[in-house]
C-alpha cells in the first residue's frame, strides 16, 4: 500500500444516522465523500511535513516473511483494536436509545460489528496469490456473495433527537437542533451526549492523535530506509527478469492504468502476480515490516508519555463503555 491501512471504520449507530442526515443537512453544511478505488487509494492521513533526520535503528535478524496479518506493530498497544471500537460503539448504542427514548420516540441502536481487519492486514499489499489472481490491484468487493439491502430509514423525529455527535474538535456539529417539541435536546443530540458520557473520564472515541501520527511516521519512515530501499531494489530487478519496469512496489500499484477500468486487465492481474511472487523471492515483506517495526519502538521510546498517558485515557473509556454494555438500555 502506500500508506497504513488504518482508519477506524464508522459505526453502525453513526453509519446510519449519517445516511439520513445527508438530504436534511444539505442546506447547511458541505458533506464529504470518497469514492472506491484500486487497493492502494485507501483514505489516509498523509504527512504534510518533512520527516527531521533519524538515524537508521538497528533491527537484528530478518524473518522470511510473505504476510504480517498474523503479527502486531509495536504502536498497536497504544491504538483501539477492532473489538475494542465494537466495545465503544455497543455502549454509544445503549445511552443513545436509552436518550432517544426519553422523548417518547420509538428506537433501538444498530448492532456494532467488530472490524476484522488489523494494522497489518493490508499494509504491504498486494501480497496474496489467491488475491491478486482475482483482483489484481483493485480491492476486493466487500459485498460479493452479500444480498443487498437498503440501510434502515430513520423518521425525521429520530433524526432531529439523534443531532451529529461530536466532531474532532470535541464540539457539537453546527446547524443540529436545540430542542425537540418543547424540551431542551442535550447539545449536538443522543450522540453528542453519549460520546461525552463515555469520554468524561478519558479518551476521545477515537485513536489518539499522538500513536496515530507514530503508526504514519513508523512507516514513511521505512519507505525511505537503506535497507527497505535495497529491498525493492531487489523486487525491482525481479520484476524486469519477467518483463515488467517499477522502481517500487508503490510504482505498480499505482499504475494509473489500474485505475481507470472497473475491474482488473488480463495484464493488471499478471503484473500484480508477479509482483506478489517478486516479493516473496526477496522476502520485501519481511523486511520492510522488521525496519517499520524497528522505527516504531524508537519513536514509542521517544514518546512514551504521552502514550502512556492515552493508553490510561482509551482503559478509562472501556471501563466505562463495559458498565454502560452490562447495565443495559
Amino acid at each position: 500500500m502506500t500508506s497504513p491501512r488504518r482508519g477506524r471504520p464508522m459505526s453502525a449507530l453513526l453509519l446510519t444516522t449519517t445516511l439520513a442526515l445527508t438530504a436534511a443537512l444539505a442546506l447547511t453544511a458541505g458533506c464529504a465523500s470518497g469514492s472506491a478505488g484500486t487497493a492502494g487509494t485507501a483514505a489516509a492521513p498523509q504527512p504534510t511535513a518533512s520527516l527531521a533526520p533519524m538515524a537508521p535503528p538497528p533491527i537484528g535478524d530478518v524473518p522470511r516473511l510473505s504476510r504480517v496479518d498474523d503479527r502486531a506493530l509495536p504502536i498497536e498497544a497504544y491504538l483501539l483494536s477492532g473489538e475494542q471500537f465494537r466495545q465503544y460503539d455497543a455502549a454509544q448504542g445503549v445511552l443513545v436509545t436509552r436518550c432517544v427514548r426519553r422523548f417518547g420516540l420509538d428506537y433501538a441502536a444498530p448492532a456494532p460489528t467488530a472490524p476484522g481487519e488489523t494494522q497489518t492486514t493490508h499494509r504491504y499489499d498486494p501480497v496474496e496469490i489467491s488475491d491478486v489472481s482475482v483482483n489484481g490491484y483493485h480491492s476486493p468487493d466487500p459485498n460479493r456473495g452479500k444480498k443487498s439491502g437498503a440501510a434502515p430509514s430513520l423518521s425525521p423525529d429520530v433524526t432531529t433527537v439523534l443531532g451529529a455527535g461530536l466532531g474532532p474538535d470535541g464540539r457539537a456539529a453546527p446547524g443540529t437542533a436545540v430542542e425537540f417539541r418543547g424540551e431542551k435536546l442535550p447539545s449536538g443530540g443522543c450522540i453528542a451526549d453519549a460520546q461525552r458520557q463515555l469520554t468524561a473520564r478519558g479518551g476521545t472515541g477515537r485513536d489518539a492523535d499522538l500513536a496515530t501520527g507514530i503508526n504514519y511516521e513508523g512507516f514513511e519512515r521505512s519507505r525511505q530506509d537503506p535497507r527497505v530501499v535495497a529491498v525493492f531494489q531487489d523486487w525491482s530487478r525481479c520484476m524486469t527478469e519477467r518483463g515488467y519496469s517499477y522502481g517500487t512496489p508503490a510504482d505498480a500499484l499505482k499504475d494509473p492504468r489500474w485505475g481507470a477500468t472497473a475491474t482488473p486487465s488480463a495484464e493488471e492481474i499478471a503484473t500484480a502476480t508477479a509482483d506478489v511472487e517478486c516479493k516473496a523471492r526477496v522476502n520485501v515483506v519481511g523486511v520492510w515490516f522488521t525496519v517499520e517495526s524497528a522505527y516504531e519502538q524508537e519513536l514509542i521510546r521517544l514518546q512514551q508519555s504521552g502514550l502512556t498517558a492515552a493508553k490510561a485515557g482509551n482503559d478509562a473509556m472501556l471501563e466505562v463503555a463495559r458498565s454502560v454494555t452490562a447495565a443495559g438500555v
